[in-house]
């Protein structure tokens, strides 16, 4: 199970890498199309917005296996190693009950998302906004995922 979660985080890092890309080369475009023609494209602020929001998620869980994300290490390494390791899998297990929580409470904003046909955007340039939500909250179920296996990790780790 490690093995596909620590896979899956590393294909969804690339993603979001990838997104990257793309967002700076639309923005060159826009740049390059206002400068030139004087017509920029209309949605360059809307996308970049929006692929803001899915990169942090899309990077996320790679981050947290790899134990990249911000910790309190003035704290962290004054606590002796039992409670360290107690305080960790606490931690764990409560990043992954928030993004579950999260997960659960966008199940109604998603569903009222698609019933509305709502949208981010202008009338320029309109995202049809239920899909961008559905995959937010796919991607907080797998950040949940990792939180658990973290904690799963840890706690090995003090069994040994």
């Amino acid at each position: 199970m490690e093995r596909f979660i620590n896979r899956a985080s590393s294909l969804l890092a690339d993603l979001g890498s990838l997104v990257v890309y793309l967002c700076a080369g639309l923005i060159v475009y826009d740049v390059c199309a206002r400068l030139a023609f004087g017509r920029p494209f209309a949605g360059t602020a809307d996308l970049v917005a929006i692929a803001l929001v899915l990169v942090t998620f899309l990077q996320a869980m790679k981050a947290l296996l790899q134990d990249r994300l911000l910790q309190m290490t003035l704290l962290l390494e004054k606590l002796p190693g039992a409670v360290l390791k107690l305080a960790m899998t606490v931690a764990n297990l409560v990043g992954a009950a928030l993004f579950l929580c999260l997960a659960a409470i966008s199940v109604e904003p998603i569903e009222q998302a698609y019933r509305t046909h709502e949208f981010f955007g202008t009338d320029a340039f309109r995202v049809t906004a239920w899909p961008v939500r559905l995959v937010v909250a796919l991607l907080w179920c797998m950040l949940a995922v990792a939180f658990l296996s973290k904690a799963r990790s840890v706690l090995r780790r003090t069994a040994r």
